[in-house]
C-alpha cells in the first residue's frame, strides 16, 4: 500500500478513531505489574510517547483532510487543542470515574510534553509536509 493511500481520508479517520479509542483505554483501565519492578517516571515517559503519537495522527488527520483547506499552521493549533483537552479531560475521568486511578498534573505535563514534542518535529518537517500535500492535490 502506497504512502497516498495511508493518507487517505478514511484511513486517516480510522487511525484517529483507533488511536483515541487506545489512549481513552489506557487512561481508564487497571494495569497490575505482576513483577513487582517498576521503573520511577517510566509512566511519565509512556504518558509523553503516548500524546506525541497520538498529536501526529491527530495532525495528519487534519492536515490531510479530504477538504484540503487547513494549513500546516491551522493543523496545529486544532492539533494541540484537543489532545491537550482531551489529555486533561482523561485525568479528570480518571479522578471521577475510578477508584484505582487518580487526578495527577505532572501526567497532564507529560501528555503537554508528548504533544509539544510532537509540534516541534512537525515544524522540523514542515517543509517536505508541505510539498507533499501540494503533489498529492496535484495529483
Amino acid at each position: 500500500m502506497g504512502i497516498k493511500k495511508l493518507l487517505g481520508h478514511k484511513h486517516l479517520f480510522l487511525l484517529v478513531i483507533l488511536s483515541t479509542s487506545f489512549i481513552t483505554w489506557a487512561s481508564l483501565a487497571k494495569f497490575v505489574n505482576p513483577v513487582g519492578f517498576t521503573i520511577k517516571g517510566s509512566d511519565k515517559i509512556a504518558h509523553c510517547i503516548a500524546y506525541f503519537v497520538f498529536a501526529l495522527v491527530w495532525f495528519l488527520f487534519f492536515y490531510f483532510s479530504k477538504n484540503g483547506k487547513t494549513n500546516f499552521i491551522q493543523s496545529i493549533i486544532r492539533t494541540f487543542v484537543i489532545c491537550f483537552f482531551y489529555g486533561v479531560l482523561m485525568e479528570s475521568l480518571q479522578f471521577l470515574l475510578t477508584s484505582y486511578r487518580s487526578f495527577e498534573w505532572l501526567d497532564v505535563l507529560a501528555n503537554t510534553s508528548g504533544i509539544i514534542f510532537a509540534v516541534l518535529f512537525l515544524k522540523v518537517i514542515e517543509n517536505k509536509l508541505v510539498s507533499f500535500k501540494k503533489k498529492q492535490s496535484k495529483a
